[in-house]
């Protein structure tokens, strides 16, 4: 079955999900800060397979997803956490199984920390609590300028060095997928990335988003945290304190993965799923 799309009105902006239905648990699945919905069909696919009813959202000003109407503040993860409640409890009851990328991840922990009710199990794929100044300042300088590439095939060249860079190995069947999904054309002609650039401001305007300390150690939830093994986005030293915060919190490091990853292999979708599957809620209390 390939996903519906539901177009979730949020006052005047809508939130576009990709949808896929089923009798079980709901998994949630939020891509990383310039993705879309499409970044991890494969997991997705799977997860429906096994039973899961699947969402998938594009984050607001990614892909089809009406951009935030606060510039300052509304790319930040309290105004997406808000965002979001009201998509879920626009389209389901209960709580969601939370699989994270990235800025996904830093949501689901704003997510499950603030609003717990709704999050039953968290899954964080090379996400941490903090990030240094010094980077927040360059992510928000480069996402702030996005490239203008002259044809689609640029733009897709482009986007497989990325992927060769951040040691994330895609088929080609993928790695059309997700060019595509993130490509838009531009008005001038030519083709950038299918985000809003207001995305940047995040990392000049809310500090917040990257002191997640406070909501990490509140979390009451199963907490699964992947860390890639050559991530330069969560250094060991990070992930041990945040087990001190939360002793209990499973972990699994991902060989020869880096941050940027699509979750298309196989043995890192077992793991996703065998953890969600260990924390389902008992059948006869699903909604």
């Amino acid at each position: 079955m390939e996903a519906e799309t539901r177009l979730v009105d949020l006052g005047g902006r809508f939130l576009h999900v990709r949808w896929w239905d089923a009798p079980g648990d709901t998994v949630l699945i939020a891509h990383g800060v310039t993705g879309t919905c499409r970044d991890h069909s494969p997991l997705a696919r799977r997860l429906h397979a096994a039973g899961y009813r699947v969402l998938a959202p594009d984050a607001p000003g990614c892909g089809f997803s009406d951009a935030p109407a606060d510039r300052e503040k509304g790319f930040g993860l309290g105004a997406f956490a808000a965002d979001y409640r009201n998509m879920l409890d626009q389209l389901i009851d209960g709580p969601v199984h939370w699989v994270g990328v990235s800025k996904g991840g830093g949501l689901g922990i704003r997510m499950a920390g603030d609003s717990p009710a709704h999050v039953r199990s968290l899954c964080l794929y090379d996400v941490g609590v903090s990030l240094p100044p010094a980077m927040t300042r360059s992510l928000g300088e480069r996402l702030a300028a996005p490239p203008l590439l002259p044809s689609l095939a640029a733009f897709h060249a482009h986007v497989a060095r990325f992927f060769e860079r951040n040691h994330c190995a895609l088929s080609a069947e993928r790695l059309n997928e997700i060019a595509l999904g993130w490509s838009r054309r531009a008005d001038e002609g030519g083709f950038t990335y299918h985000y809003d650039p207001g995305t940047a401001r995040q990392f000049l305007t809310c500090p917040e988003d990257f002191d997640l300390g406070p909501q990490w150690e509140t979390l009451s939830c199963p907490v699964l945290v992947m860390r890639g093994e050559h991530s330069g986005v969560l250094p060991d030293a990070e992930l041990n304190a945040m087990l001190t915060g939360q002793p209990d919190a499973e972990t699994r490091v991902i060989p020869d993965a880096g941050h940027v990853n699509m979750l298309d292999d196989e043995g890192v979708q077992d793991a996703i799923i065998d953890f969600i599957d260990q924390h389902r809620m008992p059948e006869g209390t699903r909604q």
